[in-house]
């Protein structure tokens, strides 16, 4: 009986394990299966089907032992237990293919995302054939199986010859063609503030409550609204996007990290969502490696600026690392973790004002007590100060300060046309003080640790706003400020927490897997006083900045420029102009200094 069940089960765990590695496959349309056989054998398949051996096995024995009735006639009357572990492993491949449709139908070419939903469609048919076979031969004992023998094979085989002749092969990409360009005198400059984490809720509530003047200020003076997100709603890609104008799919960043499979030099962009990944990484089959500025492939708005003369400020973002050569100057997001001097200096292009930017980094330690009081009640007993500390004040307001303080002296230097930073704090308290600011949601928040943390989100949109203010005060004519945040956040919901609670929970009590929207203010220099976006979305942000300071919008960009924000007078006098595509220019991003000693994958959480 034991071999009979370590047969079945181990056909189903290779079933289930082959659709895994077609569905890395799909993932990375570039990756040539030929190619990157070995490495996806002792790197995917073979764990999988090791692992789902055991499930499938131990599920098997479990119903065994508690009674369930057994099957009279069996379709495989030799395997009495493959219809039904075939059928489960099936099903949990189809749910696998329709989950990472949904979370990177934007990461990858249009003509995989067909084949995947045909794909996904293929291993429910498959799915529900095997559950047909095995209920008929549950219900109809004495019925006879003649079809149902070759039926269930068939079904089973199915589930992964078709995915895999679905998959189209990745065409070339054709190479753009230079074309001159000639200096061009911006219409407008532009500051843009990056915030995630603030959704249109939270503005609202906070505008409601009369604890957010200043954003109830910009409501009045300048134009906002909600900024829709997309999946996968992380911080590279969303902001690759933003500066680009394009989708994952186009541009390349994909997520936090790129993968590497034992035996194989290929890099991935992406491995499946839900298929035990992190538990491939700690038995060291799979190595990650943080997205650099090589993994963009499209030019972003500092390229498309610098074409036509124009000269950038960047600070922070994502994917900045190592810092590209551009004019003006680039400040990486690696600057606040690099420890040696030699090191951090390769953060900074160009690097000669670097100790003047070395001397406003601010450790953990440096953080005035007097600023961590306006967010944690000091004074009250309270749960050990060393996790909230970490993520308040080591992970949020120490690096978010230290750019704060970096980004002025920089563009009091360069006084670049374009200036953008990156504030991450309030995505990283959003992530770990949800709970103490809506204890009702959870509901295992003590009422001293709700009034000790439970002001902590709030008070961090307040901090961000008064530097928003202090830059407002400061815009100059012909000067236009840009608030922008790729996502909100949202409570986690309580069947994840439910899900979470056999591995021990999850820290996060706040999300923003589902994509809610971020939001967007804008005031200055020809902005409408109180318009509001319509149907607006990140992928508008580029062609809208393009659009200020006089550049024409590419084509090819997902997005439309912002016009409904903007004074008629000023739309009138500057019509809307396109090139069709920012490719034919030949700006190609490169690295600054050498970055082969990227410090480990950041702390930040998706």
């Amino acid at each position: 009986m034991l071999a009979r069940i370590l047969g079945s089960a181990s056909v189903a765990a290779a079933l289930l394990a082959s659709d895994l590695v077609l569905l890395a496959l799909f993932l990375n349309p570039e990756v040539a299966l030929r190619r990157e056989a070995p490495s996806l054998f002792v790197s995917l398949f073979v764990p999988y089907v090791v692992g789902g051996t055991l499930l499938f096995t131990a599920l098997a024995l479990l119903i065994t032992a508690a009674g369930a009735p057994r099957v009279a006639r069996p379709p495989l009357p030799s395997w009495p237990w493959f219809t039904a572990l075939s059928c489960t492993a099936v099903s949990i491949a189809a749910c696998l293919f329709w989950w990472n449709l949904v979370s990177y139908r934007y990461s990858i070419p249009v003509e995989f995302v067909r084949a995947l939903t045909a794909s996904s469609v293929a291993l429910a048919v498959a799915a529900l054939v095997l559950l047909g076979a095995g209920l008929d031969a549950l219900l109809f004992p004495d019925r006879g199986r003649s079809v149902a023998a070759p039926l269930v094979v068939l079904a089973a085989a199915s589930a992964v010859v078709v995915p895999l002749g679905l998959r189209p092969v990745q065409g070339p990409r054709p190479r753009p063609m230079p074309v001159a360009t000639e200096r061009v005198e911006p219409l407008r400059r532009v500051i843009l503030i990056g915030i995630d984490g603030l959704g249109p809720a939270q503005v609202e509530r906070g505008v409601a409550r009369g604890t957010q003047g200043v954003f109830a200020g910009l409501l009045k003076r300048g134009a906002h609204g909600p900024l829709a997100s997309f999946r996968p709603t992380e911080g590279p890609p969303l902001w690759a996007s933003i500066f680009t104008g394009r989708l994952p799919r186009d541009h390349g960043v994909k997520s936090f990290a790129t993968y590497r499979l034992r035996l194989s030099p290929t890099p991935y962009e992406l491995l499946p969502k839900g298929a035990l990944v992190g538990v491939l990484e700690r038995l060291r089959l799979i190595d990650t490696s943080p997205v650099t500025a090589a993994s963009r492939r499209r030019p972003a708005l500092w390229d498309a600026l610098n074409a036509f003369g124009i000269h950038a400020g960047i600070v922070r973002f994502w994917g900045t690392h190592p810092p590209e050569r551009v004019q003006g100057f680039m400040l990486s997001n690696h600057f606040h973790r690099m420890r040696a001097r030699a090191q951090a200096i390769d953060s900074l292009y160009p690097g000669d004002m670097f100790g003047e930017i070395a001397n406003r980094a601010l450790a953990p330690a440096d953080v005035d007590p007097a600023l961590v009081s306006q967010f944690v009640d000091l004074s009250a007993d309270g749960p050990d100060d060393g996790q909230w500390r970490r993520d308040l004040v080591d992970r949020a307001l120490a690096p978010d300060l230290t750019y704060q303080r970096a980004g002025s002296v920089l563009r009091a230097s360069y006084d670049p046309p374009f200036f953008a930073t990156y504030f991450y704090g309030l995505d990283v308290v959003g992530h770990a003080f949800t709970r103490y600011a809506e204890p009702d949601l959870f509901g295992d928040v003590t009422p001293d640790d709700a009034r000790r943390l439970g002001r902590i989100v709030d008070q961090y949109v307040t901090f961000l706003g008064q530097g928003i203010s202090e830059t407002e005060k400061g815009l100059k004519p012909g000067e236009i400020l840009l608030v922008v945040s790729s996502y909100g956040m949202e409570p986690v919901s309580w069947w994840r927490r439910l899900l979470a609670a056999p591995f021990g929970g999850s820290a996060m009590s706040g999300t923003h897997e589902g994509a809610p929207d971020g939001f967007l203010f804008a005031v200055g220099d020809g902005v409408r006083a109180g318009a509001s976006v319509q149907r607006a979305s990140v992928l508008d942000v580029a062609p809208t900045i393009l659009y200020l300071m006089g550049l024409p919008v590419a084509r090819d960009m997902e997005g439309r420029v912002f016009t409904e924000i903007l004074e008629p007078a000023f739309t009138r006098a500057h019509p809307v102009t396109f090139i069709p595509s920012y490719e034919s220019l030949a700006v190609t991003p490169t690295s600054g200094p050498a970055g082969d000693d990227l410090p480990p994958l950041p702390e930040e959480t998706p």
